[in-house]
Order: structure tokens, then C-alpha cells, then sequence
């Protein structure tokens, strides 16, 4: 019999900060909160073997955030740091975060605050255990459209209906021993950007969609991990050719339909398959190696008046360090195994979805969830992505305070981490 741990906290800003995400491009704080940013952590206990999921309403972090809290959950709960998985909704409607926005935009008191939350979320989890089972299942939903789009041969960041998007919706449930439901976490790879920069704190779709789960199955948790969105947006916001800003009713009517579907899974008895736990994980690096841009290329950034103050802050970051630099970067990275045939793949970074793409063809005959969004690292393209350009390969890259775009090379170091990673489990 297995055991969970379920608990949720607040981490809402408690001071004014600026905002992540689109509003960051603005160097402005938020005017106001339209709805609550939440961690929201997941014990799953298989004999002795424990994992410990942790989902927050935020655009994401550098991976030191979860490395220290692996160190301190190693030492409060003998839980090892590669059984310590953090990950983020990437909301753009949350404060600006170290690792990704500029530094003079993060908030030390913020980020003291969001550490000790988390801290808190983790404890309480492993204090409201309960014996349990798990089921998985998934469906097929319309929800996310593709946004590399080829005009005149040149990407383009617009709606294209016949780009390759994930469609899966996975869902994992956690059932207690008297049949009810205590957690429903879902798993979709979509950019939370309804509202696009709207100055607001916000936790976009996936908030709202946790919300009404709840709401549903009192007493229950919802928890969201975001998939390989690298390149999708919500379907909802493609007008006539172009990307638009919703209103928050817009994306209320976009939860809302993700949430009957869940539910229509929910209640089907042939839908939602029984987990036998076979639980082992591990982490690793996947090492990426990038092609410079020259110092040129920043510096044209940074004078330039039409830069946004954003840009020009980390296109300065780069040439203040353009030296000492790296020539690479090392992509966190982890595999999860529930069962015989149900694995995760864990991953930093936006990774596009011809990257989880690939990997589901490395293991045929096991359902793979994927799990993205574990740190700020880049965008994470695969090798035909790298040749056709655009936002995803090149428009980037100054963004993410890199030296320049990833190199071809990406689609065999990927295989070999992960054939290795499924092998070693």
C-alpha cells in the first residue's frame, strides 16, 4: 500500500515587487492581485522509498532554489536530493524571480519569504500522510496551439494551426482508503499567458484550474506540473492571425472546459487505470553546448532606445561577463518511474515539444509524462528546431542571459541522459 502527503500554502507577495515574466520587459511592480500564487507539495511513499513533488505559481527560478531545498530535505527527512523534484506553472502573472528577470527587478525579501514557504508547504506535507492508491490516466483536449509560424521563410512568433503540438492532458489521482479523492494533478504543456502582460499577480490557467478542482472534490488538492510548452500558447489567445490578450473571463472559460474534461475522466471507470508502484528516480545533467554570439551582438542590444529596459539589463549582464562565460550549460534533468510502465521525465529550461516527442519514442510501451519547467535555464529546442531559427533558437537567447544560441547536438545528448537514466532505474 502506498502513502501520500498533500499540503498547499500561500505565496502570494506580501510587499510590493516587480513583476516576471512579459510585465518584467517593463521594469514595473504589480498594480494588485487578481488571484493567489500557491506552492503546492506531493509526498509519494513506496515502502521506504519516498519522492517528494513540489509545483509553484511562478514563472521559475535558477536551479540554487531547488538545490538548497534538496539539501535541507535531505537533512529534516533522510529524503535523498534526487528524489526532491521542483518544478513551475510559469505563470507570467507572478513576481520576478532570480535566475531569470534582471537583478536590480528581484526582491531578497521575496525571496527570503518564498523560501521559508516552501520550507513550510514540504513539512506540513510529510505530517498529513494517509495509505492510499493512485490511478492514471489521460485525454486528448484542443486547448494549445503551436506559435512558430513561417512567413516568407522567416519564424515568426504567431498562431500556426498546423505546427506539431502536445494534445495529451495526463492525470494522476491519489485515492484514500475510503475511495475519496485527497489529490488530482494534472499534467499540460501550454504557456499560461492569457492575459499576457497584464499587471497583476495571477496564476493563469493553471491556477484557476487547481481552484476548481477543489472546489469539485472537497478536501482534495490540485497540482500542476507544465509539460514540453516551449512553443504552444493557449488557443484561446490566436485572433485573425495574431496573439491577443484575454480577459480573465477568457481564461476562466479555458479552465473551466479543461476541468470538464478532467472530470469526465474522473468518473469513467475504463479511463483511469490502477498504478502498481514500482517507485525509483533519479537526477542528472544533460550538457548543451552553445555557439557565441559576439560581443557585438549584445552591445547593439544595449544601446539600442527601442530595447525594452529589461533587455537592456541582461544584454548588459552578458557583456559585463561575456569572458568568463561558458561555453555551454548543464540542463537539469531526472526520470521518475511509478510503476512498470508509467515513467516521468523531469527537465529545466522551456523545452519545445519535439524534445518530449523524441524521448516517448525511446521507450515504446511506456506511458511518459513530461514534466518541464524545473529551472530558468533557456529555451530548449531539438536539432531541427536549432536549423529553422526563430524565437525558440536565436530571438532568445539574449533573454536568458546566455553567450549565444545551443549548438546542433541537443537530440543525441538528450537520448543518451535518458537511455542511461532508464537503464540505471
Amino acid at each position: 500500500m502506498m502513502r501520500f502527503g498533500v499540503a498547499k500554502d500561500l505565496i502570494t507577495p506580501d510587499l510590493p515587487t516587480y513583476m516576471g515574466g512579459y510585465g518584467s520587459f517593463f521594469n514595473k511592480p504589480f498594480q494588485g492581485i487578481h488571484d493567489d500564487l500557491y506552492v503546492r507539495t506531493l509526498l509519494v511513499q513506496d515502502g521506504e522509498t519516498k519522492l517528494i513533488f513540489v509545483s509553484l505559481d511562478l514563472l521559475f527560478h535558477d536551479f540554487a532554489l531547488t538545490e538548497e531545498l534538496q539539501k535541507w530535505s535531505e537533512t529534516a527527512f533522510q529524503i535523498p536530493a534526487d528524489h526532491f523534484f521542483l518544478t513551475y506553472s510559469h505563470t507570467h502573472g507572478g513576481p520576478a524571480m532570480v535566475g531569470y528577470d534582471d537583478a536590480s527587478q528581484h526582491s531578497p525579501s521575496y525571496e527570503r519569504f518564498l523560501l521559508e514557504r516552501i520550507k513550510s508547504c514540504v513539512s506540513r506535507a510529510m505530517v498529513n500522510t494517509f495509505e492510499g492508491t493512485l490511478q492514471a490516466g489521460g485525454v486528448n483536449g484542443d486547448w494549445n496551439i503551436n506559435r512558430r509560424l513561417s512567413v516568407d521563410g522567416e519564424l515568426q512568433n504567431l498562431p500556426n494551426p498546423e505546427g506539431a503540438k502536445d494534445d495529451r492532458l495526463h492525470v494522476l489521482r491519489v485515492l484514500d482508503l475510503d475511495g475519496r479523492t485527497k489529490v488530482v494533478l494534472f499534467n499540460y504543456a501550454c504557456h499560461p499567458v492569457t492575459v499576457r502582460d497584464t499587471l497583476y499577480l495571477s496564476g493563469d490557467y493553471p491556477g484557476r484550474i487547481c481552484h476548481l478542482l477543489e472546489a469539485e472534490y472537497f478536501g482534495a488538492m490540485g497540482i500542476f506540473f507544465q509539460g514540453a510548452g516551449g512553443n504552444s500558447r493557449p488557443k484561446a489567445t490566436a485572433y485573425k492571425g495574431m496573439f491577443i490578450t484575454c480577459t480573465y473571463d477568457e481564461m476562466n472559460e479555458m479552465a473551466i472546459s479543461i476541468v470538464q474534461a478532467i472530470k469526465l475522466l474522473l468518473t469513467n471507470p475504463k479511463a483511469m487505470v490502477q498504478v502498481q508502484p514500482d517507485v525509483a528516480a533519479c537526477q542528472f545533467k544533460v550538457h548543451l553546448e552553445i555557439d557565441p554570439y559576439p560581443k557585438s551582438h549584445f552591445a547593439a542590444i544595449a544601446s539600442d532606445p527601442a530595447s525594452r529596459p529589461g533587455l537592456v539589463g541582461m544584454a548588459n549582464r552578458v557583456l559585463n561577463h561575456y569572458d568568463h562565460m561558458p561555453d555551454y550549460v548543464n540542463l537539469p534533468a531526472g526520470l521518475i518511474r511509478l510503476s512498470a510502465d508509467l515513467y516521468i521525465a523531469y527537465m529545466g529550461g522551456e523545452p519545445c515539444y519535439e524534445v518530449k516527442r523524441k524521448l516517448e519514442r525511446l521507450f515504446p510501451g511506456v506511458t511518459l509524462l513530461f514534466w518541464g519547467y524545473a529551472d530558468a535555464t533557456a529555451y530548449i529546442p531539438d536539432d531541427q528546431i536549432i536549423v529553422e531559427g526563430g524565437y525558440e533558437a536565436e530571438g532568445s537567447v539574449v533573454e536568458y542571459g546566455l553567450k549565444g544560441q545551443f549548438r546542433p547536438g541537443i537530440d543525441k545528448r538528450m537520448a543518451e541522459a535518458f537511455t542511461a537514466a532508464f537503464r540505471a532505474l
